[in-house]
């Protein structure tokens, strides 16, 4: 019990001290005006047409970008769900697409793809004689939904498509013997059941495009802003605190809000659904004149189409130099020179990527796996919220988190560590509460008699952690290493708001080069990027902790 109590008060500290008290001051000054208290600032947000056309887009994408995610999900969910073919195994593992690729570098292929000089313009107007662009949905709303679906259909796939494949076949036959057809069995049978599942994935993406930086702020142009981006603009542009405290405080209570609602969905989602036996898959090809197997296979090649194509262009990019094959893009990564579109040569970026995605990474699983052992060993009346106050980063933006950092920590600790230091500490406040999530069912799982046998053996608190505990957990404990490094070195939110000189990370250099139309060396730091994430992910799914408790990334 001491321990335990002693452990809370440290993990309370840490976090009072990182985060707590930083994010109170910048809620705080949303709540000033001239050094008193009042709702001035809240009133100007609140009250703003701009503002509140802000708020109300942010909303309005956040719920197109889901609806979008959902007509493309669904089918793929349904066909990964109920059917056979050759590939089936390579299509599921690429629903792993949104904890593989940053989001920088899905706006980077959109670009390249999807851009009025990109590679599907390029194609349409030399098979058909064009002579302008068909396609021109960049820098518009669609433009920002589409690339929001592209990285979130994935996971309604994932989501909806695991639960398919465990409903009881003996309800399908029963329907069948009735004299049910396919379509009437699929309405009547399988969607209640999926139903759940469909809303759990449908909250999960909404909270994911209502918090989407990196995508809208490269892709939004100058005509579309979002709460995310206008908190950015307020802090680091403007140099607003007042507003940006403000606007703050609307994004975490709506954001707050957004998270319970889909906690709530992912509970209904947890019903088992499961009967004695899986349910056959059947084979696609099985019937080739059925009209809706014809459609799932049209299907399937648009999204090979739709998925494939944003990062092919990036890979054929970064091996092409003023129109020819070159490598020279990746020997740039190797230059050890100034860059001034970095602030820093592009090697001491991608020494900081690591540097950063270590420190954060270090700091992140030790304290993760703390509040884990706290949550699952706590049997008092508080323990609800206890989680939620623990829990708290889990539901904000990485922008407002980076910003309480800057304004709490920033000067001193950069003084005392270095620059980076900031960007690892607002990394590991993020993604603490996803090492929690990892680690909470491998705790959860280790048997307390055990360890109470050691105790009784004589064993001392060193020993039975070394001897007992550890065996039991450390596989776990590299997931959430492994996962947490893959966050931290894709993330660009916070980092973005913490930059300074000789500070910019991978996404970061990515988004400078971008911005400055740089496209080849972004597509080669992109590559590295995705590979490096993508190796990641693939130690996750040999671990097996690649599960659908670890997938929300900013």
């Amino acid at each position: 019990m001491r321990r335990r109590a002693a452990l809370l008060l440290v993990v309370l500290a840490l976090l009072a001290v990182a985060f707590y008290v930083p994010l109170g001051r910048v809620i705080s000054e949303g709540l000033r005006s001239d050094g008193a208290w009042s709702a001035r600032p809240l009133a100007s947000i609140l009250g703003d047409p701009y503002y509140v056309g802000i708020i109300g887009f942010t909303l309005k994408q956040a719920g197109l970008s889901t609806l979008v995610a959902l007509l493309i999900g669904l089918p793929g969910a349904l066909l990964l769900g109920r059917f056979r073919f050759p590939g089936r195994g390579v299509a599921r593992s690429l629903t792993a697409v949104p904890f593989v690729l940053p989001a920088i570098t899905v706006a980077l292929g959109f670009v390249l793809f999807w851009g009025r000089g990109g590679a599907l313009n390029h194609a349409l107007m030399s098979w058909f004689g064009l002579a302008r662009p068909p396609v021109r949905v960049l820098y518009s709303m669609w433009g920002i939904v589409l690339a929001h679906a592209f990285y979130n259909a994935p996971i309604v796939m994932r989501l909806v498509s695991s639960v398919w494949e465990t409903i009881d076949p003996e309800l399908d036959e029963a329907a069948a013997a009735l004299g049910r057809g396919p379509i009437r069995r699929l309405l009547t049978v399988d969607a209640p059941l999926v139903l759940p599942a469909v809303l759990s994935a449908s909250a999960l993406v909404f909270v994911l495009c209502f918090l989407s930086f990196p995508i809208v702020l490269a892709l939004g142009g100058a005509r579309f802003t979002t709460i995310e981006v206008e908190i950015y603009t307020l802090v680091r542009t403007l140099l607003d605190p007042e507003r940006g405290g403000a606007l703050i405080l609307v994004e975490g209570l709506l954001s707050l809000c957004l998270t319970y609602a889909y906690l709530q969905a992912e509970a209904m989602a947890a019903v088992p659904v499961s009967g004695r036996r899986r349910r056959p898959l059947r084979s696609l090809f099985a019937r080739p004149f059925d009209l809706g197997r014809i459609a799932l296979c049209v299907y399937g090649v648009l999204a090979l189409g739709f998925f494939a194509g944003p990062i092919g262009a990036i890979v054929v990019d970064s091996v092409r130099s003023q129109g020819a094959w070159s490598l020279g893009n990746y020997r740039y990564l190797l230059t050890a020179g100034y860059s001034p579109l970095l602030g820093a040569s592009p090697l001491r970026t991608v020494a900081t990527s690591l540097l950063v995605a270590g420190v954060s990474t270090a700091a992140a699983v030790p304290l993760g796996t703390a509040v884990a052992a706290i949550s699952v060993r706590s049997r008092r009346r508080g323990r609800r919220v206890l989680e939620a106050l623990l829990m708290i980063p889990l539901g904000l933006s990485s922008v407002a988190v980076g910003y309480a950092v800057l304004r709490g920590l920033g000067g001193a600790v950069s003084r005392v560590g270095g620059a980076w230091v900031p960007i690892s500490i607002a990394h590991a406040i993020l993604n603490y509460p996803f090492v929690v999530r990892v680690m909470r069912p491998v705790l959860g799982s280790v048997d307390p008699s055990v360890i109470d046998a050691a105790r009784t053996l004589g064993a001392g608190p060193a020993r039975r952690l070394l001897t007992v505990e550890l065996p039991a957990v450390w596989k776990g404990v590299a997931a959430a290493g492994v996962f947490a490094f893959a966050l931290s070195i894709g993330e660009m939110s916070a980092a973005i708001v913490l930059m300074r000189p000789g500070t910019a990370t991978l996404p970061l250099a990515v988004h400078s080069l971008l911005a400055s139309r740089q496209f080849g060396a972004a597509s080669a730091m992109a590559v590295v990027l995705i590979a490096v994430t993508a190796g990641c992910f693939l130690m996750l799914d040999r671990l097996g902790a690649l599960t659908l408790e670890a997938r929300w990334r900013r």
